[in-house]
């Protein structure tokens, strides 16, 4: 899909809400904000505290089933564009598509995401979804940790730099994506990683890029937009 050729894209979440506009790029968080950081760190709090809740799946949205794989020599490609309100039809609703994929367990995925979005929607500084996860054989998913960024690897996006994340809190798995160049020039960001026992798992954005005050609104809520799901078979 190519991207529509709008200027204005830094505007594409906000919509003619300057109130919510300016309080997400600040990275102030209202009350739906606290309550979505604190729901996905909890997550991997009750994770951290038990193999035994993260091997069940009950702590992290998702379900998984039998107990780790051998690793194989499968290379699997997958791919997901973030497209902006304007280019998906929905203004302030940004997406990610498809929502959804699937990949063998044991296998190694090549993920490649995409994103038009030229704004940000900044992270309070405290906050640690700007780091990448995802090499903690704990949690099942390992060789990751390092994302590439236009082809540069990095380990971290700087948390006001932020526009989007892949969080999959029942893998421990976090890809943060910063703003693209502009609404013509995508930046497209890599991250590999395998995941060691089968399942299907919920992901979301932990950036506020979504409506109302705090951001936390609309896309961010709905499964198929800022939310979907993941499955290793």
């Amino acid at each position: 899909m190519q991207p529509v050729g709008d200027q204005n894209m830094g505007d594409r979440r906000a919509g003619d809400d300057p109130a919510r506009r300016t309080a997400r790029r600040h990275g102030a968080p209202g009350p739906r904000s606290r309550a979505r950081g604190a729901a996905v760190l909890a997550a991997g709090a009750v994770l951290a505290l038990s193999v035994t809740a993260c091997s069940s799946g009950s702590a992290n949205g998702g379900s998984s089933s039998g107990g780790a794989l051998t690793a194989s020599a499968v290379t699997v490609h997958r791919s997901m564009e973030i497209q902006t309100g304007k280019m998906d039809g929905r203004s302030g609703w940004p997406r990610y598509s498809p929502s959804s994929f699937t990949a063998p367990a044991g296998a190694t995925v090549v993920l490649t995401i995409v994103s038009y979005d030229d704004g940000t929607a900044p992270l309070p500084p405290a906050s640690p979804w700007g780091q990448v996860w995802g090499g903690d054989a704990t949690y099942g998913a390992t060789t990751g940790g390092t994302e590439l960024v236009d082809g540069t690897p990095v380990h971290s996006i700087p948390n006001d730099q932020v526009a989007h994340t892949f969080t999959i809190p029942g893998l421990l798995v976090n890809v943060p994506i910063p703003a693209a160049q502009s609404s013509s020039h995508p930046v497209t960001v890599t991250f590999t990683f395998r995941v060691m026992k089968k399942g299907s798992f919920n992901w979301l954005c932990a950036a506020p890029c979504g409506s109302g005050e705090t951001g936390m609104g609309g896309a961010m809520n709905t499964d198929g937009w800022m939310e979907g799901h993941v499955s290793f078979t």
